[in-house]
């Protein structure tokens, strides 16, 4: 990891700035960065060793000091503190990375996955377990203090999403059993179209899902795929798969001989739509033509 380059981009230690310093949240910042280079997961690996080419897609990408870690979408603004714990940050940051390297785009039909995902919970043959798992998850038996903070954390957040609700109601009409960690339901509904706002549940889903890879939390995402089914987890181990490929594209590009100016500028943006690559192209013959007119030829 190029610790000391990422410190040299991001790192604000002068108390004149008028952001603040983040020294404190760089130190936190780089010990989550940490959890990845060990993993087991080659693709976790990869995205921080490549962590620098965030700054070619996103050059305004910026790191501040609060009471509190977030992801600011609009901004592509990371905020942690000195005490954020190490699944909270690497949620925020799978944000990020999701954000920034796929613009979180929503897999096809991911509707459906989401449906496919909570028949599979409530189907006659899993519904007995999947209730007693809520129960234990929520505290309502003796083995809660066994709950794992991942369990408590992204598992219960990710269970959450699929029913876009803070809890569920099992069996008697009293017991309602809150989740450790939830959204609102209006938080996961899109009032404008009166539906499940599917975007930001995949964001949700995915942020939970690589807090678990990064943190190496394997019990915790075969509680996943037992509650769920399989389809759930191909689907963010495909995300996981596009983003190590994409941080690869630029990798590969910062290496390759750059032509002409018009040229690196093609290369380097990798998600661009087809009618923006034809403008593109149209500028690369202007420019072309230009330098065959004033005699420098490519």
């Amino acid at each position: 990891m190029q610790e000391s380059k990422i410190r040299e981009k991001y790192q604000r230690d002068d108390e004149q700035d008028l952001r603040g310093t983040n020294v404190g949240a760089m130190d936190r910042f780089i010990e989550m960065l940490k959890l990845h280079e060990n993993n087991d997961d080659s693709r976790i690996r990869n995205i921080v060793e490549n962590i620098m080419c965030i700054d070619k897609v996103a050059p305004n990408f910026t790191i501040f000091e609060g009471e509190k870690c977030y992801f600011m979408h609009n901004f592509k603004a990371y905020q942690i503190s000195r005490d954020t714990n190490m699944l909270v940050a690497t949620h925020e940051f799978g944000h990020a990375i999701l954000s920034i390297m796929n613009q979180t785009t929503v897999p096809e039909n991911y509707d459906k996955i989401i449906e496919e995902a909570k028949t599979h919970a409530l189907n006659p043959e899993n519904k007995e377990n999947f209730k007693q798992y809520i129960q234990y998850l929520c505290g309502k038996t003796d083995e809660k203090e066994q709950r794992t903070e991942a369990e408590k954390g992204p598992v219960s957040d990710i269970i959450s999403s699929i029913f876009q609700l803070p809890g569920l109601r099992v069996g008697t009409y009293d017991n309602v059993c809150y989740f450790p960690s939830s959204h609102s339901r209006d938080y996961y509904y899109d009032k404008e179209h009166n539906k499940p706002n599917t975007e930001r549940i995949f964001d949700e889903d995915f942020a939970n899902y690589y807090s678990l890879k990064v943190n190496q939390c394997t019990k915790e995402i075969e509680i996943i795929r037992n509650l769920f089914g399989d389809e759930l987890i191909q689907t963010m181990e495909k995300e996981l798969d596009k983003i190590s490929e994409k941080i690869l594209q630029i990798q590969k590009l910062d290496k390759e001989e750059v032509v002409t100016p018009i040229e690196q500028i093609k290369k380097a943006i990798i998600f661009t739509r087809q009618s923006e690559t034809e403008t593109i192209e149209i500028a690369q013959k202007k420019e072309k033509a230009k330098e065959e007119k004033e005699g420098r030829s490519i």
